[in-house]
């Protein structure tokens, strides 16, 4: 009698049930895995974004930190002029400023520039309005020059020249009354943004004027310092009756004399002197003036810098401040290594040149942060300072990443 394998079918269900089991359970661990290497990878990624950030933040505050000292620097070297009578970018305090910040022993990560620009000798668009007695008069004024000079100025950029028309009407246009009832005037300029805004000019284009016309207060920049000002602002306002405004006779003349470190214009009776021959040269010189009040304080930072490497990369902080300066009495005190009167009295703090300084005094007017360190671009906005020398190579200082 043959036997018969007797198979349990409730037995063979319950193994293939277990195999299945163990599948599914191996499916769901390698699902964790995969999660839980996700969520770590994430939260890594995470973290070294933190770490970068927290790092950026820390260079660019350092950057900052650093373009301030730049501009106490900057207000450090405006105090040492000793010359109160005459303004130029051939004085000493200037070279050495310029000679410091070119040679400021730093870390190798760190890089800074600072300066000092004189808005004098830039033209001041309030200074282009004219008296309403005057508006139907043919004769020359001062105010019509300077209108004269901005047309060229503009026909050279390649703006709307019809701005310049609209400027002396804008002027004349009647004002509304002031609340006492009084006759009202039309308000200043406050800056170039006012005036851009008023009639339509471009930011592109106010970049390019930036250089050679400002608005400020007629009380503090009534005229133009003939020692600072740029060529093309000589060339517009001497030959503003010429076509194109050529930078003709006296122009070269009077920028030589701007170079020259022992001969700069110290009076406004040598600069009429030079424009002997300039057709309406009486009026024209009631533009200029050897004195400066205004100046633009200006500092560059760079930290993060690839000391291997130092034209590419860093973070960049750049800060700027506009400061009326005014003298007093000469101020006591001496320098250190400076005679001593009888009795032990210091005497006055003296300058470079042997003369008591100036009790020099510094109002802020304004104050403006941007990012990236201009002032290592050659030439920012355009604007070419006499007296600054070429500029050297410098990194495209505006990245703000950590290098």
């Amino acid at each position: 009698m043959s036997r018969r394998a007797i198979v349990c079918p409730a037995a063979g269900r319950r193994t293939a049930r277990g195999r299945d089991e163990r599948g599914v359970a191996l499916i769901i661990v390698l699902v964790i895995v995969a999660l839980l290497t996700i969520t770590v990878i994430e939260f890594t990624h995470s973290t070294q974004i933190d770490v970068h950030r927290t790092r950026n933040a820390v260079h660019a505050l350092q950057a900052q930190l650093l373009a301030r000292s730049g501009i106490n620097l900057a207000e450090g070297f405006l105090m040492l002029d000793d010359e109160p009578q005459y303004d130029a970018y051939s004085e000493e305090w200037w070279l050495q400023l310029l000679e410091f910040c070119r040679e400021m022993p730093l870390d190798d990560t760190m890089r800074i520039r600072c300066t000092v620009r004189d808005e004098s000798g830039k033209i001041n668009l309030n200074n282009t309005r004219e008296p309403r007695r005057q508006v139907q008069s043919q004769a020359v004024t001062a105010s019509a020059v300077l209108r004269d000079a901005m047309r060229c100025m503009f026909e050279r950029r390649g703006i709307d020249v019809e701005v310049v028309d609209k400027l002396a009407d804008y002027w004349q246009q009647d004002a509304p009354p002031n609340p006492d009832g009084t006759l009202g005037q039309i308000p200043d300029f406050g800056s170039l943004e006012d005036f851009g805004a008023a009639f339509g000019i471009s930011t592109q284009d106010l970049q390019q004027l930036r250089a050679v016309i400002t608005a400020q207060p007629r009380a503090l920049l009534p005229r133009i310092n003939v020692n600072t000002a740029p060529a093309e602002v000589l060339a517009a306002i001497i030959h503003a009756d010429k076509q194109d405004c050529p930078p003709e006779d006296p122009v070269p003349a009077i920028i030589e004399r701007q170079q020259d470190l022992e001969n700069p214009f110290k009076s406004t009776g040598e600069l009429t002197g030079a424009l002997q021959g300039v057709e309406n040269a009486n009026i024209k010189g009631t533009l200029f003036d050897v004195r400066s009040r205004l100046y633009r304080l200006e500092a560059s930072a760079l930290t993060n810098v690839d000391p291997e490497n130092p034209l590419s990369g860093g973070i960049g902080q750049t800060l700027s401040t506009l400061v009326a300066r005014q003298t007093g009495p000469a101020r006591p005190g001496a320098r250190p290594g400076a005679p001593v009167r009888a009795g032990g009295a210091p005497q006055q703090a003296v300058g470079a040149n042997g003369k008591p300084l100036p009790n020099w005094t510094l109002r802020p007017l304004d104050w403006q942060k941007e990012g990236g360190a201009r002032l290592f671009r050659s030439h920012p906005d355009g604007e070419e300072t006499p007296g600054a020398g070429e500029e050297e190579d410098a990194p495209d200082a505006g990245s703000e990443s950590s290098g």
